[in-house]
């Protein structure tokens, strides 16, 4: 699951962006790009292991506990090995300590000057893109779009409750000015998987479970059928559009991750890397993987001539 990027905030910035260790307290980037600067690439460790059998893992704590602002500490990469592989000098206890009272250091030696301004476009973003991974399902994409992409698309009911909570949540957002071509990349994703379900729904079906819509093949659904040759071809064009727009819905993703990774935190899926979809050729049924992204050029017209003015008004 990793971190939310509203703790990844929180921690960089109560740590003043410095190893948490007195000794040390060495300024730190989140940038790979500047290890050959003056920073070192700073590491969220965890307090509590990640889970059992980690350095310090014995706990009753949740993984969603685990991976929490409150279990994380800011650390140089010496000092994560060194309480990593040295636990009995380390302890919960004692990290624990010693993260407050290196947040405690930073609030009165650094005199650090809270922007109001900048606090609020930090908590914009960061629940957008914390919504994104969670309501478009960032973590398991390639499972859900195999799903939708197979010879009978089929969707989770929750998944479209929760593209449109995410719609919902990029029109109702308050978007700082720096965040602009962000901005545009959330908007273009939530249209495409707007459009996406939209289309599936013209043929998709509640099934009896109430977690599943599957599509209908109308074309035989009720016996004989005089049209069947006309549905058929109907049914395969239809089948053929929620195709193309999960593979759209797959390139606004790779697009908005990117921006991320570029403007707020470039750590951010770099471990998963791209999206990846099945290119499935209708006809043959031929499957083929790749991550599809937009183009330069292409983006720069998004989302005005994706949604034909509906964003763009």
């Amino acid at each position: 699951m990793g971190m939310s990027q509203k703790d990844i905030k929180l921690l960089w910035g109560r740590s003043g962006n410095r190893c948490a260790i007195r000794d040390c307290r060495k300024e730190l980037t989140q940038d790979k790009k500047a290890v050959s600067s003056a920073y070192t690439l700073g590491e969220q460790a965890h307090i509590v292991g990640e889970k059992e059998g980690a350095a310090r893992g014995n706990s009753p704590l949740t993984s969603e506990e685990r991976e929490g602002y409150h279990n994380r500490i800011l650390l140089c990469p010496t000092h994560h090995t060194d309480i990593d592989e040295n636990e009995e000098d380390w302890p919960v206890e004692r990290l624990y300590q010693l993260k407050s009272e290196h947040e405690l250091w930073v609030s009165e030696t650094l005199s650090v000057v809270k922007d109001d301004k900048a606090l609020a476009a930090g908590i914009t973003v960061s629940n957008i893109i914390d919504a994104a991974v969670t309501l478009c399902r960032f973590e398991t994409w390639y499972d859900w779009t195999q799903r939708a992409l197979s010879p009978t698309p089929i969707w989770s009911d929750q998944h479209i409750e929760d593209i449109e909570c995410f719609e919902m949540k990029v029109r109702a957002a308050i978007w700082p000015e720096q965040f602009g071509e962000l901005r545009r990349a959330a908007l273009t994703l939530s249209c495409c998987l707007v459009r996406a379900k939209d289309v599936f729904l013209r043929h998709g079906r509640l099934q009896d479970s109430g977690e599943v819509w599957k599509a209908l093949r109308f074309y035989k659904a009720y016996g004989h059928n005089p049209d069947y040759d006309r549905d058929l071809e109907k049914f395969n064009t239809w089948v053929q559009e929620c195709y193309d727009l999960v593979y759209e819905a797959t390139k606004a993703a790779n697009w908005f991750a990117d921006v991320v990774r570029k403007d707020l935190n470039p750590f951010f899926f770099i471990k998963a890397g791209k999206f990846v979809v099945t290119d499935r050729l209708f006809r043959d049924l031929t499957d083929m993987s790749s991550a599809p992204e937009y183009s330069q050029e292409e983006r720069k017209g998004l989302p005005a001539i994706l949604v034909l003015g509906e964003y763009g008004k």
